[in-house]
């Protein structure tokens, strides 16, 4: 896990109720812009199911 990035957090809400197909997007966008944490079990599962392989998240420097 790296540190927020608060910008990017605050530019791009996770959408109100979100659709199975919206919470992957938004995770797939996160994972490439902050490292702050890494993708949720569920959200892993689907990528494997669509056979997308997880991205790796951004170097954050210290």
């Amino acid at each position: 896990m790296g540190k927020i990035n608060a910008a990017w957090h605050e530019a791009h809400p996770m959408p109100k109720n979100p659709t199975l197909g919206e919470r992957v997007d938004w995770h797939l966008a996160h994972a490439a812009a902050c490292g702050c944490r890494g993708l949720p079990a569920s959200i892993l599962a689907e990528l494997a199911r669509r056979g997308i392989a997880p991205p790796t998240p951004p170097a954050r420097s210290a």
